[in-house]
């Protein structure tokens, strides 16, 4: 078999995966569902992995990071980012050399061992202007040094594809929250409403409209795109449900059991926010994937993992 036959033959089943940002959030629910599916898997942070695998501590902007870790035979899970919209306004050039030469080097090992990789975006990558829900083919027009770095990875992941017919997919992530979050909206208003439920203040006008996705529904898709996408595509991985930033507020403290909670709108946005997103998921449902996890349950794990994680470390937040 020649190697654009092989390329396009693609994945049939994932059976040996190297995760680079094991010690995030997604990547550490990734290899964890791996190992559980016996899949054969190689850990890769730049701090040390606390994962039952085995793992490296590897600079990713290093040449040839991960040359010795692949063969043809490997799935390439680069979940590796600085993953925070300010900081990325806030330190552009790490922010660069983090996401956009990391991911270079990246592929230049994928490119070298003829195997495949699948790369985590964000949907902040669209403009602000399109009409939602966000299919694949939406505008992008990036209001962020982060989402910008996101638009050059999918960018090198195309020019890949079609130069070397690497088998590149990209999982277009829109919000994912539960077990194991330790930032971000959902995370925030939990803790908020620990600390006071009586009163707390949400950031902007509390119109802002996201698109949640289950951690659990999360790793599943990336390892669906994995298996069942096709080579050289992108596919929007959410829940394809908008759900308004007042609504997730009062909601999530109904679920905690304080349903007359006030809640403040500050007024105030940060640098780089995009105000409305959610997804059109009818690409990724045509390859097969659904999400499993209702919100109301997502919400319910995540607000006893949260609660149990406050009483055990003493934290107030």
């Amino acid at each position: 078999m020649d190697d654009v036959s092989k390329m396009q033959q693609g994945v049939q089943s994932v059976t040996r995966a190297i995760v680079t940002g094991a010690s995030g959030f997604i990547g550490r629910a990734l290899v964890l569902h791996l190992l559980k599916r016996n899949v054969e898997v190689i850990a890769v942070d730049c701090r040390p992995a606390t994962l039952p695998c085995i793992s490296h501590v590897i600079d990713l902007r290093t040449v040839g990071a991960l040359d010795s870790l692949l063969d043809d035979h490997s799935v390439v899970f680069h979940m590796a980012a600085r993953a925070d919209v300010g900081v990325s306004v806030g330190d552009p050039r790490g922010d660069f050399e983090s996401n956009v030469a990391a991911m270079f080097e990246i592929l230049e090992s994928v490119r070298s061992a003829g195997c495949h990789l699948v790369f985590p975006s964000t949907a902040s990558t669209f403009d602000s202007m399109n009409q939602l829900p966000l299919c694949e083919t939406a505008y992008v027009r990036p209001t962020s040094p982060y989402a910008a770095g996101k638009v050059a990875g999918e960018a090198y992941c195309a020019a890949y594809h079609r130069s070397y017919n690497i088998d590149v997919r990209v999982a277009r992530l829109f919000s994912v929250y539960g077990i194991g979050m330790t930032k971000f909206v959902i995370h925030d208003l939990i803790r908020k409403i620990q600390r006071n439920p009586r009163r707390i203040e949400i950031r902007g006008d509390g119109e802002q409209i996201r698109d949640y996705l289950y951690i659990d529904d999360a790793v599943r898709g990336l390892v669906h795109i994995a298996e069942h996408g096709e080579a050289g595509q992108d596919y929007n991985l959410a829940s394809g449900v908008p759900v308004r930033l007042l609504d997730l507020a009062l909601q999530i403290a109904a679920l905690m059991g304080y349903p007359e909670i006030e809640i403040v709108p500050t007024g105030e946005l940060s640098p780089g926010d995009v105000p409305k997103w959610y997804a059109d998921i009818s690409k990724i449902r045509r390859i097969g994937f659904t999400p499993q996890v209702s919100f109301d349950e997502g919400l319910l794990r995540t607000i006893q993992y949260l609660s149990v994680a406050k009483s055990s470390t003493g934290c107030a937040g």
